[in-house]
């Protein structure tokens, strides 16, 4: 054997447990070995299985995790709910500042409005002066775009 390569003996090495603070005696080449967990407070050996062990707070990352993308999730559909609110405005739709202004003064300032005239059948809709064929046309394809589900119109 060659001489000094090998590693200084310690025949007294404390062994510490970090869970339970258990502590023990054994050789080892390290003078101080600190353990995460022991077979004191192991679950396995304890018949504890039901318990988590938690090393450097993984399970709480994990929860932490969980509960943002909950939250992601929640916030997504609320947006999506919002997007398709019938409170929204008529001015969202884009439609031509004519057609807009006759909605406004017949009284339909929101989706929702428009939408109990629509269902009342298209005829509602072209009666009211400044709104014509196109501006109808073009309303019906902007909620659509939007995600709005339009009710059969009675002819």
């Amino acid at each position: 054997m060659k001489p000094k390569i090998h590693p200084k003996y310690f025949s007294e090495s404390t062994v510490t447990c970090a869970a339970c603070g258990n502590t023990w005696k054994t050789g080892s080449t390290q003078p101080e070995i600190k353990t995460e967990i022991c077979s004191n407070c192991h679950p396995f050996y304890t018949g504890d299985l039901q318990r988590i062990v938690d090393t450097e707070g993984q399970v709480d990352r994990f929860y932490k995790r969980l509960q943002a993308r909950e939250e992601y999730v929640q916030e997504k559909t609320a947006k999506e709910q919002a997007l398709v609110s019938p409170t929204r405005s008529i001015d969202e739709l884009g439609l031509s500042k004519r057609a807009n202004d006759s909605l406004l003064k017949a009284g339909i300032t929101n989706v929702g409005d428009f939408m109990a005239k629509y269902a009342e059948g298209e005829k509602e809709l072209l009666a009211i002066s400044g709104f014509g064929q196109k501006s109808l046309i073009d309303a019906k394809k902007a909620l659509r775009t939007m995600g709005y589900d339009l009710p059969e119109a009675d002819e």
